[in-house]
């Protein structure tokens, strides 16, 4: 259905040695220095774009971390105002939402804080993406602000988007195309300050990672449409590509991953009592999980019995397996988050409207993004996946048990399947229609295949030098007009 551009498919091999030093990695410094110690207003700002969970959280009202630090002091799921924080707003039958609108986007999340036993650890997130951007000579913005003595009057060309990874990802789309422009406006100040050039036409370059990818997808798509109230599909207009010229997805789920469903059903525990657990009540109120549900069409998930499962957007399915915002065992935690509901009725119509319309608009943002469609010309799309961790293809539920286990393995990143990230229309189980040839909606200019886990594909060095030449060294479409300097038309070696 679709092709890959300018080759067929780019998968990086590594020759590993017999030696135990394992294999070798990119002087990145080395391979940049020149080009990042190169002041120039030729490169295209960056915009990073986390995944889910990758953008801290805090209580506006107090400035108390919410998500990115599990210390003293931040929000505790185990208490009642915590659990309110973390959990994102229910909706009710009327369409207004509980009113728990203090908890913002307080920028990405570089690092997590941690505390163990009163001792207190980071975990690096995005801190390594961000710090090879800077190797290749970036300024990145929330590093420069909140660090000044590290630039000496700087243009700020590499942005971090941060957004409330709970919502919509239609929504959150829509502020990603506000951001961009403000970035454009912005650099185009900067570039008339600081090089003298007047009224410049900006492009970005898009980095986004894991659901960063599907949210940034679906900007380049829709623009700020988000999804229309009225139930209809969005307009396919590819609005929001005006001002971006290459978008680089990083382990992105497009066909959806079977963890986001198992979370719903079953919560997600960090490490509790020394790390917060959050129910399925609490999951179950985040939109965006719903949005990463796994493809009806690509048979994710099996009865154990061999009958029919049901859509899973469709909310009977849930009702009938109780599952997540369903699972009765989550009555103890509505009435902590809902003490003023004392009507069992009403608090059951909270409940039940919140989750049909999650799956709903699940269901409707899948749908836009599977049309397929060739975006503009000018959009340069790369991907980047892993395929070395094996990673779940298929779940059985056992309804008698109310039990889930992994049924199938394929190769992956250990979040996101292979066929997910490349959105593999053959998975979609019909053999009469199956080719050796890739078969997907999205037209990929290049792939590359990366033998690292999810959250690693970011940090590898491999990664950083493929990104690094993407941004920096690659011919743009601009170049290719230019003459490159007095060299000779035909050169006759012999």
């Amino acid at each position: 259905m679709t092709k890959l551009k300018n080759s067929a498919l780019l998968t990086v091999l590594f020759v590993l040695s017999a030696c135990s030093s394992g294999p070798k990695e990119p002087d990145i410094a080395l391979t940049y220095n020149r080009i990042a110690a190169a002041e120039s207003p030729d490169r295209n700002p960056v915009i990073v774009i986390p995944g889910i969970l990758g953008s801290n959280l805090k209580d506006i009202r107090t400035d108390q971390p919410v998500w990115g630090a599990f210390v003293a002091g931040a929000a505790d799921p185990q208490t009642d105002e915590g659990l309110k924080l973390i959990t994102a707003p229910y909706i009710y039958p009327d369409g207004s939402l509980t009113n728990w609108s203090h908890v913002v986007p307080d920028g990405a999340l570089t690092e997590v804080r941690v505390e163990l036993l009163g001792i207190p650890l980071k975990v690096a997130a995005y801190a390594q993406l961000v710090s090879a951007l800077g190797a290749g000579g970036f300024r990145e913005f929330q590093v420069g602000e909140s660090n000044a003595e590290l630039y000496d009057n700087p243009h700020y060309n590499a942005f971090q988007f941060d957004y409330d990874w709970r919502l919509s990802n239609a929504d959150n789309a829509a502020k990603l195309f506000d951001f961009v422009q403000e970035v454009r406006d912005r650099v185009a100040r900067d570039y008339e300050q600081k090089f003298g050039i007047e009224d410049r036409d900006i492009k970005v370059d898009i980095v986004a990672h894991s659901m960063g990818g599907l949210l940034t997808r679906y900007m380049l798509r829709y623009g700020k449409q988000g999804l229309p109230e009225d139930g209809s599909d969005p307009v396919l207009n590819w609005s929001g590509t005006h001002g971006v010229e290459r978008v680089i997805l990083v382990g992105t789920p497009n066909a959806g991953s079977a963890q986001a469903l198992n979370e719903l059903i079953e919560g997600k525990n960090y490490g509790w009592p020394f790390l917060p657990y959050y129910n399925q009540a609490v999951l179950g109120s985040f939109a965006s999980l719903y949005q990463l549900l796994p493809r009806d069409r690509h048979n994710v998930v099996t009865l154990k019995n061999g009958e029919a499962l049901g859509s899973l957007y469709d909310i009977e399915t849930w009702e009938r397996y109780q599952w997540g915002l369903m699972n009765p065992k989550m009555q103890k935690t509505y009435r902590r988050l809902f003490p003023e509901i004392e009507d069992a009725a009403e608090l059951k119509a909270v409940v039940h409207n919140t989750l049909e319309t999650h799956l709903e608009n699940a269901r409707r943002f899948s749908r836009a993004l599977d049309i397929p469609a060739s975006p503009p010309d000018h959009i340069i799309l790369n991907l980047v996946l892993g395929d070395v961790d094996l990673t779940t293809r298929t779940i059985e539920y056992d309804a008698e048990k109310d039990k889930l286990r992994v049924l199938e393995e394929v190769p992956g990143d250990g979040v996101v399947p292979r066929y997910s990230a490349l959105m593999d229309e053959r998975e979609d189980g019909n053999s009469a229609t199956w080719t050796p040839r890739l078969r997907s909606p999205i037209d990929f200019d290049s792939v590359v295949i990366l033998p690292y886990e999810h959250i690693n594909l970011t940090q590898s060095k491999v990664f950083i030098d493929n990104l690094l030449y993407w941004l920096l060294v690659e011919p743009r479409a601009v170049d290719k007009k230019v003459p490159s300097s007095d060299a000779p038309e035909v050169c006759s070696c012999q």
